[in-house]
């Protein structure tokens, strides 16, 4: 767990003024110990019914005075280290000192909570996610039946014990692994981490913070509520500042990432049903996007407003750059109309939240917080949290490949900004491109998804994440025979290109998932290779295959034949740091999907051993490329050995792919010869090539879809028609000699990919997408 995450340490006072729910002050505090001093009478029955009922007196919870006070039944610190004390005799008296403070009136208008303290030494959280072990000593729970198991919506706070003072950080680390648990499976909560002290009056104002704080001081959002059976139903505003609101039911989870850090939660789609205030639903089905973004982040629909102004500007305007001619005459019918508007969601409520606490103003980051001690082996399986492996569940489809476990994920910088709460409600329930079943059904998709691209291209803006699971799929019914349409979700990270005046790349831009990340993102440095440009680029076709269609041959033959007459010998430019995510990125990324189906979604029988494994060895869910993934970009002769080692049904897709990515490369290497990041002219040429070849083979997808001649035998072999695992079916499916995995976000994401170069240098903006944290 420490290798993936940083730490604020700070001083106990400072982390409580800044994440405890609330610090009572002296005054408060005092009253508490007043009483907690005072011993109190018990009687056998109601002593005002009678004068001889027999009392017996319980001693005061406190010794000593109000300036020197201990606990009565905590035992000494002389005495924590001892073998024969277990932590279930040492922490006994903790559960007596809660319920005694629970039970007085506080001196305010503060109210006690439902949640009580309770000991439960080497208690189990109940999950119903894989990968969770987690156990816990203590908590402060909700009225609930501890001699079951123990649910993660019962918990406001975790708490672990440790007798021996060598076993800090052990405890430290099971504390936060239960934490993340915990935000993962419950949308309302936020939990908080902190530090015990011997200080009694310390231990006094904690057990106070946490007993008479709100619900919404502890982290429950008072705007979600939770149902008997497990789901949530919404509360969202009508209109902006309204005190009226509409409820919102979830039905089921479509996305739901599992963070594995303490920050956390990440970005969680639900499919809901409008409900009235009885519970009754009504109306058609919709999809509610729940995600933290930074506090000064636009959201997605203001972003999506501002991209639907730039493009009817751009085509409202009688003059553009020659290059974009020809893509204003393509979409001038539907931007005219308003149709373009159905490749994005329809949005149709949205509602920023709460902000995060601030970050606490006196710490230091460190690393090595839990750095490996002797005492992390002794009951290691009590801390179930993986941090190698996302519990996710996600709508993109398991994948044949693995994670590299030697190549640590780069350390998250600690965010500095707040966070702020966005929930989004869609019209249409879509379905991801990582999950449609056959190799047609993507590249229609994928083919479609140029023409938002293309229309963001012209607006000048960035998508910048790019992937299987914001491709979507969209129809009426899921099961008819129709076509699918292409929508390109998830706008929150688009941003405009190219940069503003004065403004350099960041060095480490983190945006988008890694199974699709462009190479040049995912290096922070332009490619431009000197030995490229003395490759001499050899037709990747094998004469004896017979399955490409004469228009596709005459194509790539032109294609390579333009190489060889631009690749002449040149000096390397000057290496540029920095990447600002540009047009071509946005294209890259859909060349990645369709080899992330090709590779790692086919059902064994119609893949082979060498495409399963090159798949492994490129679709890794780390930050930092692998050499096979820089390899698949930058070395001229990988396309072959692709190319000739697949399935010949495949050949065509395959050999196009190939193509296409050797015009990726040249555009780059072009671009970096000359310089020209920010001309956007230089980005038409390239993205005329994917919408040409797309083009063709979605042409052919749409022919094989055409009723067969009963004696064409080739009719069903055709690559179209292939099928793709798809996750529900992977059990079912017999491909057990398939590793599967699943793309993921295993990194921050930033809003930041720039920095204004007239700025001094600060900490970097990286950050996941997080609920509160106090």
């Amino acid at each position: 767990m420490d290798s993936e995450f940083k730490f604020i340490r700070c001083s106990v006072e400072s982390f409580m003024n800044t994440y405890l729910p609330f610090v009572p002050n002296d005054k408060e505090t005092q009253y508490f110990v007043q009483q907690l001093l005072q011993d109190t009478s018990t009687g056998a029955g109601n002593a005002s019914h009678s004068s001889d009922v027999t009392t017996r007196p319980v001693l005061s919870v406190l010794t000593g005075n109000e300036t020197t006070f201990a606990f009565r039944d905590y035992p000494l610190q002389s005495k924590r280290g001892r073998q024969s004390n277990s932590k279930i005799t040492v922490f006994r008296g903790w559960e007596k000192i809660a319920q005694t403070i629970g039970n007085f009136e506080y001196p305010g208008e503060r109210k006690r909570n439902k949640f009580s303290y309770v000991n439960i030494p080497n208690k189990r959280i109940a999950s119903s996610n894989r990968g969770y072990n987690n156990k816990i000593d203590a908590a402060f729970v909700a009225a609930c039946d501890t001699d079951k198991p123990l649910q993660t919506t019962d918990i406001a706070v975790v708490v672990g014990h440790k007798v021996a003072a060598s076993h800090n950080r052990q405890n430290a680390l099971h504390v936060v692994s239960s934490n993340v648990q915990i935000m993962n499976e419950d949308v309302r909560p936020a939990s908080y981490p902190f530090n015990l002290s011997t200080n009694p009056k310390l231990f006094i104002q904690i057990l106070i913070a946490f007993l008479f704080a709100t619900e919404e001081e502890l982290g429950y959002d008072s705007m979600v509520k939770l149902a008997p059976d497990g789901n949530y139903t919404f509360k969202l505003p009508r209109l902006p500042g309204s005190d009226e609101f509409r409820l919102f039911r979830t039905v089921e989870g479509l996305s739901v990432y599992h963070s594995n850090i303490i920050t956390g939660q990440m970005t969680r789609v639900y499919k809901v049903v409008e409900v009235r205030e009885n519970g009754e639903a009504f109306g058609d089905p919709l999809v509610l996007k729940d995600v933290w973004l930074d506090s000064s982040a636009k959201t997605e629909k203001e972003i999506q407003d501002a991209i639907f102004t730039d493009i009817e500007e751009f085509w409202d305007c009688p003059d553009e750059p020659l290059e974009l001619k020809s893509f204003k005459e393509a979409h001038r019918k539907i931007v005219g109309n308003g149709s373009y508007k159905q490749y994005f969601l329809q949005i149709v409520l949205d509602y920023s939240g709460q902000k995060t606490k601030v970050r606490v103003e006196r710490g230091t980051e460190v690393r090595g917080f839990f750095d490996a001690e002797q005492d992390l082996a002794l009951d290691a399986p009590v801390t179930g949290t993986k941090s190698q492996e996302s519990q996710s569940q996600n709508d993109q489809t398991f994948v044949n490949t693995h994670r590299i476990v030697s190549q640590p994920p780069a350390l998250p910088a600690i965010p500095s900004e707040q966070k702020r709460q966005y929930r989004i409600l869609f019209k249409e329930i879509c379905r991801p491109s990582g999950r449609l079943e056959t190799l047609g059904e993507v590249v229609n998709v994928l083919s479609q998804t140029l023409i938002p691209l293309q229309l963001l291209f012209c607006a000048g803006w960035v998508h910048r994440d790019i992937s299987s699971g914001n491709i979507l799929a969209f129809k009426e019914d899921f099961e008819s025979q129709g076509p699918w349409l292409a929508k390109l979700s998830d706008l929150e990270y688009a941003k405009k290109f190219p940069l503003p005046k004065g403004s350099a790349p960041a060095a480490d831009p983190k945006t988008g998932t890694p199974y699709f990340m462009p190479l040049e993102v995912m290096m922070s440095s332009y490619l431009f290779s000197a030995e490229f440009i003395n490759a001499i680029i050899e037709a990747p076709l094998d004469p004896a295959k017979n399955t490409v269609k004469t228009e596709q041959k005459r194509i790539i033959a032109e294609r390579l034949a333009q190489f060889k007459q631009k690749l002449q010998m040149s000096t390397p430019a000057k290496k540029v740091t920095g990447v600002v995510h540009n047009f071509q990125h946005d294209l890259e990324s859909i060349w990645w999907i369709l080899l992330w189906n090709i590779c790692c979604r086919l059902h064994p029988e119609h893949s082979t051993l060498s495409l399963q494994d090159f798949g492994k060895a490129i679709f890794v869910n780390e930050m930092k490329p692998t050499d096979s993934r820089m390899r698949c970009i930058t070395e001229p002769s990988i396309g072959e050995s692709i190319v000739a080692e697949a399935p010949e049904s495949l050949f065509p897709l395959v050999s196009a792919l190939f193509l296409l990515r050797h015009d990726l490369y040249q555009h780059y290497v072009d671009r970096g010869k000359r310089e020209t990041y920010d001309d956007i002219g230089s980005y038409s040429k390239i993205h005329n090539i994917f919408f040409y070849i797309f083009k063709l083979l979605n042409k052919e997808v749409t022919e094989d879809s055409e009723p067969q001649n009963p004696d064409d035998d080739e009719g069903d072999s055709h690559w179209s028609k292939i099928p793709l695992l798809v996750k529900e079916r992977i059990m079912d499916s017999g491909a057990e000699g398939s590793a599967v995995g699943e793309p993921e976000r295993k990194r921050p994401r930033s809003n930041e990919d720039h920095v204004d170069v007239r700025e001094v240098e600060s900490e970097g903006r990286t950050g996941a997408k997080k609920s509160r944290k106090k």
